[in-house]
């Protein structure tokens, strides 16, 4: 049987953004921990994309691994399952749960047939410290409006879900302004008075993705599909703010594919066991093998590891 370390402090708990369960909740919501790999963490919400070893996301239904890695039976079985019926996955779980596993696929199916999804500890940890340094540099944006106009109040928008750890943070760091989230077109309607701000805390297709801004779709929508919402996005978002008003965007950096190598230095034995978990388990340029020395890693694969992909909006019951 498997048993799942998860750091106990409350800190953890409390600012996580994956709603990670805890092991007390497992048998409630119908978990069977044997469902759970080593170095993971169930959680209600999971990265909205991330290649699997196999290619695909691995917080997919395992259609791109269908063709090659799956007998007949098995391909069988999960195009005819679906994942909206729960009493169908209630009698199937256990092999569904298993095919995941054979394939590289972080989601599972608890006893009652909801879905949960497994969340390496690398990204669980470095979430949450990419968290507090967005926060960090939304603090010194806000500090620095407010000597600019020389003014202590603001109404200030937040492009993001009630839930984001970034919302309570900020609120309670500046109590002073009013903070509203705007995670919908609907939203997004001209307000009684115009905001003095409005942040972006990720780029915008991530934005487009995860909120209530492009109708539910089973596929990725097209770039162009992307683009006109976009648009109507930055449109609708310029017209609720005032003329002086504005707007501050904070995303990641995507390095371009290269086959550069770099030097990196890992400070300590678990920084180095979480990269190399990483590698092991998405889809990189090589596996990495921990070796307590300064190791040569492929700068695309060191970026998507310090890259903490951004999180779905799904919650399992």
């Amino acid at each position: 049987m498997n048993t799942v370390e998860i750091p106990s402090t409350n800190a953890f708990w409390q600012e996580d953004s994956f709603g990670f369960i805890k092991p007390e909740e497992f048998d409630s919501l119908g978990i069977d921990i044997d469902d759970i790999p080593p170095g993971t963490i169930p959680a209600r919400k999971h990265p909205s994309i991330l290649k699997s070893r196999f290619g695909g996301n691995a917080y997919g239904f395992g259609l791109y691994e269908l063709f090659d890695r799956l007998s007949s039976q098995e391909a069988e079985l999960l195009q005819t399952v679906s994942s909206e019926n729960t009493e169908q996955i209630k009698r199937h779980y256990k092999q569904i749960n298993r095919i995941y596993y054979r394939i590289g696929l972080l989601k599972r199916y608890s006893r009652p047939g909801k879905s949960y999804f497994l969340i390496p500890v690398h990204l669980a940890f470095s979430s949450l410290s990419r968290m507090k340094n967005k926060a960090d540099e939304i603090t010194k944006i806000i500090a620095f409006h407010r000597k600019k106009f020389m003014q202590e109040n603001h109404q200030i928008g937040l492009i993001t879900h009630a839930e984001d750890f970034l919302v309570n943070d900020l609120s309670l760091r500046f109590k002073e302004h009013q903070f509203i989230v705007l995670d919908s077109f609907e939203k997004l309607n001209p307000w009684s008075e115009p905001l003095d701000m409005i942040i972006l805390p990720r780029d915008l297709t991530q934005i487009l993705l995860t909120e209530h801004f492009i109708p539910h779709r089973e596929d990725r929508p097209s770039s162009r599909v992307l683009d006109e919402y976009a648009f109507y996005l930055i449109g609708k978002i310029y017209h609720l703010l005032k003329p002086e008003g504005e707007l501050f965007m904070i995303a990641d950096y995507y390095t371009p594919k290269t086959k550069e190598n770099i030097r990196v230095a890992f400070k300590t034995p678990p920084e180095e066991r979480n990269f190399v978990l990483f590698s092991h388990i998405f889809k990189t340029q090589k596996k990495y093998q921990a070796r307590g020395k300064p190791m040569s890693i492929n700068r695309v694969d060191f970026q998507a590891y310090l890259n903490t992909p951004y999180v779905e909006k799904e919650v399992l019951d």
